[in-house]
């Protein structure tokens, strides 16, 4: 597993989530329903890290669009 890949996810995840205890609470216990329902951490520890991360931008993206749209 590439350290770099936690990274990434925790700092996409708080542009989503500034609580930093919420986002890290998250990341360990959490289960991902779209991805399996397994956690982050699980994924990111079972090489799978870049799911996690697409996630999250697109779920960045949809947030920005629709701020831009309201």
């Amino acid at each position: 597993m590439d350290s770099g890949i936690i990274r990434r996810i925790v700092t996409l995840a708080e542009r989503l989530e500034p609580d930093r205890q919420a986002v890290w609470n998250w990341l360990f216990n959490t289960k991902i329903e779209s991805l399996d329902h397994h956690t982050a951490i699980e994924l990111a520890f079972a090489g799978q890290g870049e799911k996690v991360v697409t996630m999250l931008e697109t779920a960045l993206h949809d947030e920005t669009a629709g701020r831009a749209t309201a």
